[in-house]
């Protein structure tokens, strides 16, 4: 019976110390977070206010900026440091370009605290000091508080003796003391002012002594205990499933629901999610509008999988030919582009399209005809990534359609010759049908890399024209990396992706269902 209850209580227990440390990670980060903030802001008054700078604090006086003399588009600012002035130059010292591009952010947006996303922890902060003059402290690096582990063996050893004091008395005691060991694991979360964190593991509570009372936790026992070898074998792909699918996806979700600026994440519920499908106010052709995205991203989809669909085929039956000699050879050459990774791929093909002087645009000249600046419209543009991805993605699909006409049958053909078909009928009610079982889930498969193909995009286009011939994929690279870092935009545009592909896999699957059934 202890043994029963002891199990019972280590299940639940593991979620709630999962759940305790997640909220001791974020209230100890917030807590790290306005200390050093307040620590920067503090500093910066007091170089302003006393012209004092405080021990372990870089503080200084910036001057205004000036326009360059050899420049005129270049901006030149000067900081007294160390008693003297002296020109602001990055690689004077570590901190230098952090401390220009802080007095840039004062001159647009006033005073400021903030913290650093530098992994250190430091802070900086911004504050007038006098004409003109701005006083910058940046806090120095700081260490996060240690984990209470001594607390966390505490509460769990009170929660073992509830526990095993239910088991003991047996009965609903038994219950209560599953579900009052599990809850004394919330105790740390109420004195970290947690109370989300201290409500699930409350539920996670209840929820064991639950299913503790249906005998939900025995079958379940008995039936890992009746199939441990199966399991056992199951276990690593499980564990890598969960570590490298389930949980990045997990967090992924979370994060679109969040918004991330300078460092600090804000719960925003929806509004990333109403931002991106709303468009952000812009008009329906402006190249950062969701929907003009989607519709480039559809038809870019659209016209790669058709495009590898035919040539596949084209090419698989010209190789099924027997009259053809060195079929073995032909067979490799097409599949080689498959072979090559495609960033590779995709680099070649930017280097024989870009400038004057590309592969495309010498052999134009050759030919008599005029270069073209292939990037500079969107047409052009976005034909360049079609046939950098075509070039990519034929082989998968001749592969695919080279082993569904192995498996045909000749005696259909002759068959067929006899009654005096002719080509285009045999294709049509033998060849055809008999591809199709096959090329439905390939197409499927092509449909969803193609929708996703960020190497094409990003290394041939680059988006250009202004950003036309970006995809949804794309575009959430740009929101996390080159948008400000707005981390929580990317990840809600990622779940809105998958949901799209999601639907498309349902219905693509019910459609090639129906096709066969026909």
């Amino acid at each position: 019976m202890i043994t029963r209850q002891l199990r019972d209580f280590g299940i639940g227990a593991l979620a709630a110390i999962l759940i305790a440390t997640c909220a001791f990670v974020a209230v100890r980060n917030r807590e790290l977070i306005a200390r050093q903030v307040e620590l920067a802001q503090r500093a910066a008054a007091t170089l302003a206010r006393d012209g004092v700078v405080e021990p372990g604090v870089r503080a200084v006086i910036v001057g205004p900026a000036e326009r360059s003399a050899k420049h005129r588009y270049l901006r030149h600012r000067k900081v007294f440091d160390g008693g003297s002035w002296r020109p602001l130059v990055a690689g004077n010292s570590r901190d230098d370009k952090l401390i220009y591009d802080a007095a840039n952010h004062f001159d647009r947006s006033g005073a400021f605290a903030a913290l650093i996303p530098d992994g250190d922890a430091r802070a900086v902060a911004a504050t007038p000091a006098g004409t003109d003059r701005i006083a910058i402290a940046i806090a120095p690096p700081a260490a996060p508080a240690p984990y209470p582990f001594l607390v966390m063996i505490g509460v769990l050893g009170l929660g073992i003796a509830l526990a095993a004091a239910g088991a003991l008395i047996g009965g609903r005691a038994a219950r209560a003391g599953t579900f009052a060991g599990i809850a004394a694991l919330a105790i740390p979360c109420v004195l970290w002012q947690s109370p989300i964190a201290a409500t699930a593991i409350v539920l996670v509570a209840a929820g064991v002594a639950l299913a503790q009372h249906a005998q939900l936790t025995d079958r379940i026992a008995r039936g890992l205990s009746r199939h441990r070898t199966a399991l056992g074998f199951l276990a690593p792909a499980a564990v890598s499933m969960a570590v490298l699918v389930a949980a990045p996806f997990a967090i992924g979700l979370i994060l679109g629901f969040y918004d991330h600026h300078q460092g600090t994440w804000t719960f925003v519920g929806l509004s990333n999610f109403v931002e991106i499908l709303s468009g952000g106010g812009r008009s329906l052709d402006d190249p950062l509008n969701f929907w003009f995205i989607l519709g480039v991203t559809v038809l870019w989809t659209a016209a790669n999988v058709l495009l590898h669909v035919t040539l596949g085929v084209v090419l698989a039956l010209l190789l099924s030919r027997t009259w053809l000699r060195g079929r073995a050879v032909f067979r490799t050459l097409f599949i080689l582009p498959w072979a090559i990774p495609n960033y590779i791929t995709a680099l070649i093909w930017k280097g024989m399209f870009v400038g004057e002087y590309g592969a495309v645009n010498s052999l134009l000249k050759s030919a008599g005809l005029d270069g073209v600046s292939w990037f500079s419209s969107w047409a052009t543009a976005f034909s360049t990534n079609v046939i950098t991805n075509t070039w990519l993605g034929f082989p998968f699909m001749m592969v695919v359609a080279l082993g569904a006409l192995e498996s045909i049958p000749r005696e259909l053909y002759e068959a067929a010759a006899v009654d005096g078909a002719r080509p285009w009928q045999r294709f049509w009610h033998i060849t055809l049908p008999h591809l199709r079982p096959a090329l439905g889930p390939a197409v499927a498969l092509g449909s969803i890399w193609t929708f996703n193909m960020f190497n094409v995009i990003y290394l041939v286009s680059a988006g250009e024209p202004g950003g036309t011939t970006n995809i949804l994929v794309t575009d959430a690279y740009r929101w996390a990396f080159e948008r400000g870092e707005r981390y929580g935009m990317a990840a809600a545009e990622g779940t809105i992706i998958f949901l799209i592909l999601l639907l498309w896999t349902v219905f693509g699957t019910r459609i090639v269902r129906r096709g066969d059934d026909a």
